[in-house]
């Protein structure tokens, strides 16, 4: 006897529906998988993110405490940290003791830019040519007389003619200038200070004057520079004309201020 219909569309519903029973655990378990599996990265990730923190913050007050070298070398971190706060509270009271002082010497000094009138001339022991010819004829033949002798027979009322070949010198007391007209000796004599040649240079150079030759000499304690100089004049800003006499003096009052500054 052949089956009806109705059996067999029973039977067939009955196996889709034990089939479909059958692949919905498989369906659950890979999902709880995944999400386990995503679980497990994020915490993974948080603890990298801790463990590179956590390195950064020791790095962090290892170096601080190399800058603290008064310190115990296994000082804890709030002792770390209290000794930053003091030391640089500490180098801020220094920074403004310094600055204090500094503008006290600058205020005190008596030596201001582009002013040299800490120079003093010298009064000049020259004379005219025939004043000179006639104090020294009777020991025309004494070198050292031509040389070094004062012209004590000129009469101090009258006034010596300046000359091309007679010095102009002024003084005081670490810079002296003896000046010919475009040509000078600047004889500098200072403590040791670094980067005071560079300096001496940059003023000579601002105020257009060449520097001929230059001799250097120093000890523990001082330096001495020798230097000579050629200048040809020229005008200021407001297009005065300048002798090199003038030109000197300014870069030798300037020098004056490196050296007391």
């Amino acid at each position: 006897m052949s089956p009806s219909w109705e059996s067999l569309l029973n039977s067939s519903a009955a196996r889709l529906s034990s089939s479909g029973t059958k692949r919905e655990p498989a369906e659950e378990k890979s999902g709880a998988a995944i999400l386990g599996v995503g679980e497990s990265s994020d915490h993974e990730i948080h603890i990298w993110t801790e463990r590179e923190r956590r390195k950064k913050m020791r790095n962090m007050f290892a170096n601080l405490h190399a800058l603290l070298p008064h310190l115990p070398p296994k000082a804890d971190k709030s002792t770390i940290v209290d000794e930053a706060v003091n030391y640089i509270k500490g180098l801020q009271q220094t920074l403004q003791k310094l600055q204090k002082q500094k503008l006290e010497r600058i205020h005190n000094t008596n030596v201001a830019p582009y002013a040299y009138d800490s120079l003093k001339l010298l009064p000049s022991q020259s004379s005219t040519r025939e004043a000179f010819l006639a104090d020294h004829a009777s020991s025309s033949n004494d070198m050292s007389a031509l040389l070094f002798s004062n012209s004590t027979t000129t009469s101090p009322n009258i006034i010596p003619a300046r000359s091309c070949s007679v010095f102009q010198t002024w003084t005081s007391s670490n810079v002296v200038l003896n000046v010919c007209g475009g040509d000078a000796q600047i004889s500098i004599c200072s403590a040791k200070k670094p980067g005071l040649f560079t300096a001496i240079c940059y003023v000579l150079k601002k105020h257009k004057i060449n520097v001929v030759s230059a001799h250097v000499s120093a000890d523990i304690d001082r330096s001495l520079f020798m230097i000579q100089a050629h200048a040809n004049g020229g005008c200021n800003e407001f297009g005065t004309a300048i002798v090199a006499e003038d030109i000197f003096k300014q870069a030798a009052g300037e020098i004056i201020f490196w050296l007391s500054s």
